[in-house]
């Protein structure tokens, strides 16, 4: 979850539950019935919708349709599995391709994914976002890319 206060903890219970339900990977999701985003700017709303659209199609995980919140559970033995097959190019992404780029190697996988509505507090935020919506797209571009010609 973030630390700028957008993120609120109240849902950790109901991830860590739905995990021990038998998840895999469980995400805080802005487009469930029932989320609302409060305070985001209508540039961040738009591109995180034409995200979500692009992923679902090129790469499409069943259960999944944010993935670009960072805001997750993991069953533990899945990040294992993850590292011992992917060593530290499990993690080589900068940024917020980090989040969608972990996903993205996760689908190869047989797992369970699953979704909770989230509300997405901008309006507690203090202070500007420290994403640059130029480099964040070239950057997401890059890795689609990447991603699509690897399979």
């Amino acid at each position: 979850m973030d630390a700028d206060d957008t993120h609120t903890p109240g849902l950790i219970l109901r991830m860590a539950g739905m995990i021990a339900e038998g998840y895999d990977v469980v995400i805080a999701s802005r487009y469930q019935p029932g989320s609302r985003a409060l305070g985001v700017p209508w540039r961040r709303r738009v591109l995180s919708r034409g995200a979500s659209w692009i992923f679902r199609i090129l790469f499409p995980i069943p259960g999944v349709k944010d993935y670009t919140c960072g805001y997750r559970a993991y069953r533990a033995a899945v990040i294992q599995q993850a590292l011992d097959e992917y060593g530290s190019a499990f993690l080589d992404q900068d940024g917020f391709q980090a989040m969608v780029d972990i996903l993205l190697k996760l689908r190869r996988h047989r797992l369970i994914f699953g979704e909770v509505p989230f509300i997405l507090r901008y309006d507690f935020k203090e202070g500007g976002t420290k994403m640059r919506l130029g480099p964040t797209i070239v950057g997401t571009l890059a890795l689609i890319g990447r991603r699509w010609l690897r399979g």
